[in-house]
Order: C-alpha cells, then sequence, then structure tokens
C-alpha cells in the first residue's frame, strides 16, 4: 500500500487555480486539470486513478474494475492498480487501509458527511465486503480546515454539538476531533489515525475554499 496528500504546487494551472487543482468541476481549464492528473498519475506510478463525483453524501461505491466516475463520497477496493481519489479544499480527506484483508478506502468528509457518519459508514462498508475489522484499519486524516477557521451558524451544527465551540458568539466546528471520535468508537485504534494538524484554511499551500473561494482542488490518493 501506498499513499500521498497533495498540495497546489507541481501542476500547470493558472491563476486563481495555481497550480497544481486536480478537479475538473471548478471552472479550470480541463486540459490544464487533465496534464495535472497525468501528472499525478505518473507521480504514483499508477495504471488508473479513480476519482468521484462528489456530492457531500453518505454513500460508498465499491470499486471493481474500471468503471465510469461514481456519484459518492467514499469508495473502496482491493483492487491492485487502481488507485483512489478523494478531492477537497477544506473538507477532510481520509484514507483507510485494511493491511488484513488487502484493501483500501477514501472519504470525503465535510460537514454534511461528517453529521452523517461518512467515515464510519466507509468501514462498515469494508467489513460487509471485504470482511474488514475496525482494529485492523490504519487510516490518515490529511490537511483540512480546523476549528480555529471554520466559523458556521448555529443552525448548521444540528448533529456536530460534540465539535462544536463557541467563541464570543461565534460557531466554530472542530470537523477533524469529530470524526477521530466517530473512528474511536466504532473500534479503529487511536495508534491508527494520522490526523494531520494543517489548516488549508490558515496555509497557503493549500486550496481552500473558505479562504478563497474561486480555487482549486487538492487531493488524497491510496493504492495497493
Amino acid at each position: 500500500m501506498q499513499y500521498c496528500f497533495t498540495n497546489r504546487f507541481g501542476g500547470i494551472s493558472q491563476a486563481p487555480y495555481e497550480n497544481f487543482n486536480l478537479g475538473l468541476h471548478v471552472n479550470d481549464n480541463p486540459s490544464h486539470v487533465e496534464h495535472n492528473r497525468r501528472l499525478l498519475k505518473a507521480q504514483c506510478n499508477v495504471p488508473h486513478i479513480m476519482f468521484m463525483n462528489q456530492v457531500h453524501s453518505a454513500d460508498v461505491t465499491v470499486i471493481s474494475g474500471i468503471m465510469p466516475v461514481p456519484t459518492c463520497d467514499a469508495m473502496i477496493t482491493n483492487q491492485k492498480g487502481i488507485a483512489l481519489a478523494v478531492m477537497v479544499a477544506d473538507c477532510i480527506p481520509i484514507l483507510l487501509y485494511d493491511s488484513v484483508n488487502e484493501a483500501i478506502g477514501v472519504v470525503h468528509a465535510g460537514r454534511t458527511g461528517s453529521a452523517l457518519h461518512v467515515g464510519t459508514r466507509c468501514i462498515q462498508k469494508m467489513h460487509q465486503v471485504y470482511g474488514t475489522e475496525a482494529k485492523d484499519i490504519k487510516l490518515w486524516m490529511g490537511p483540512s480546515i480546523g476549528g480555529c477557521c471554520y466559523e458556521v451558524g448555529k443552525d448548521v451544527t444540528v448533529g456536530l454539538e460534540d465539535c462544536l465551540h463557541v467563541r464570543e458568539n461565534r460557531y466554530f466546528l472542530d470537523l477533524p476531533s469529530f470524526n477521530k471520535a466517530d473512528f474511536l468508537a466504532l473500534g479503529v485504534k487511536e495508534t491508527n489515525i494520522v490526523h494531520s494538524t494543517i489548516c488549508t484554511c490558515c496555509n497557503p499551500d493549500y486550496f481552500s475554499y473558505r479562504r478563497d473561494t474561486i480555487t482549486g482542488r487538492f487531493v488524497g490518493v491510496i493504492w495497493l
């Protein structure tokens, strides 16, 4: 198993997507995005990278071979030669690996997906399809917006009260902590969880929708 998280450097996209934008849905020049994706494939040295049409759901798709881009927010596979990618620009890119059954997964965990427990649903799907046990999962939570910057209206905090922080009557969500607690409750070992402390909104090396609105997408990628 190998994995990586990209940043915004190393591609050919122009402002405001400069320069390693990997999202085709943000109005960047499609030829630039496709070139960047070919660069990513070469860097990962894999025959194929599967992306998702991400819609802030809790749907999990099983990838059993080369197929059309699925509409979902999590994917799993045990196929070698197919890398799984999750695109983000503040949401949490989560990568999963079951070393016992040699299976992998990716999760797009934004505010809505986190409230729907998309991360633990992905592990449960891996259990159903591959026999994965939570205690055997290793997972990586990549750079994402932190509780320092993710200010929201009170009306969208329902279901996320456990990671809600109120400062001077302003509401902030710490989604990484929420997802980590979710994984621990399912039975993932704390020692198997690697959590990036990088806030994408604070760090200009990463794309951030909250900071810039019109921007690109970086990815987390995992493959067997």
